[in-house]
């Protein structure tokens, strides 16, 4: 018989619309709503994608003057990462772990990924090759749009990660956790397991979590219902937004809104723990 995990989930409710207020007719809308969802243990999984050991010890380094300073200069999200990956993200992992929940570790590349023998544990089960991408944009090599270093600082192009890039020590793979790199090896490795229901934490909940391989796009595209705990996720944020974590906070909407719902870390540890 199948274990049930009791989690109280966030949801949006985009209706009704207040006709009265023409362009403003949002301000009638329902907004967030709370349920249980009763979710079998065996179908479900979390989710960990990019946390990165930027700013920890024994990490690369973050601050002025370090090496690749240059790349440093434009992660202005790196102390909120280690705040959040250091102290709301190892109680949901151990109370995932301890439930036997299934836990699946998305690095953003092979060259730490490789490291691990629950990613050579993947590229042996993982045997079928991706489906070949549709053919891109011709676009000319000198077409006048801003450009990398434009956006991200100058000679930012030019300067590769460091070789220390891995996951954050207590929080990379153990045991029987998962490890995948591309959407396909995800796809594959929660098919084999007929897991459906994904609750990620990581970085950036507004840009790698919804867009990089093994992202709530690609994974929704799939038929996954895909969500976040609130408390677990890192967002970039702008000059302008960054003094109440707005793009965080609008984060959360559009994650519930489009890709399936919003859960908070107490509720998730407390639904783990019942589900023992």
């Amino acid at each position: 018989m199948s274990t049930i995990l009791e989690l109280p989930t966030w949801y949006y409710r985009q209706f009704p619309c207040d006709y009265s207020k023409g362009e403003r007719a949002t301000e009638g809308i329902l907004g967030w709503a709370q349920r249980v969802c009763r979710i079998p243990k065996e179908q479900a999984a979390l989710v960990l994608m990019h946390l990165w050991n930027i700013g920890f010890p024994g990490g690369p380094a973050w601050g002025a003057g370090v090496p690749q300073q240059v790349r440093r200069d434009a992660q202005e999200f790196v102390g909120r990462c280690v705040k959040v990956f250091s102290t709301a993200l190892p109680p949901v992992l151990g109370a995932a772990r301890s439930c036997g929940l299934t836990v699946v570790h998305v690095a953003s590349g092979r060259g730490y990924a490789e490291r691990y023998p629950q990613y050579q544990r993947t590229l042996s089960e993982v045997t079928t090759p991706a489906p070949a991408p549709p053919e891109g944009v011709i676009r000319p090599r000198d077409a006048d749009v801003p450009t990398t270093d434009e956006r991200f600082g100058p000679g930012f192009s030019g300067v590769a990660e460091s070789d220390a890039l891995d996951f954050p020590k207590g929080l990379g793979p153990e045991g029987d956790d998962l490890v995948a790199v591309t959407t396909h090896e995800l796809n594959t490795l929660l098919r084999n397991r007929r897991i459906w229901h994904l609750t990620y934490c990581g970085f950036a909940i507004n840009w790698c979590l919804w867009h990089s391989p093994g992202g709530m796009v690609d994974m929704r595209r799939l038929g996954y219902t895909c969500g976040c705990i609130k408390q677990g996720t890192v967002a970039v944020e702008s000059k302008e937004s960054v003094a109440s974590l707005g793009n965080h906070a609008y984060s959360m909407w559009k994650t519930a809104h489009m890709f399936g719902f919003v859960a908070d870390d107490h509720d998730f540890i407390q639904a783990c723990q019942k589900g023992t």
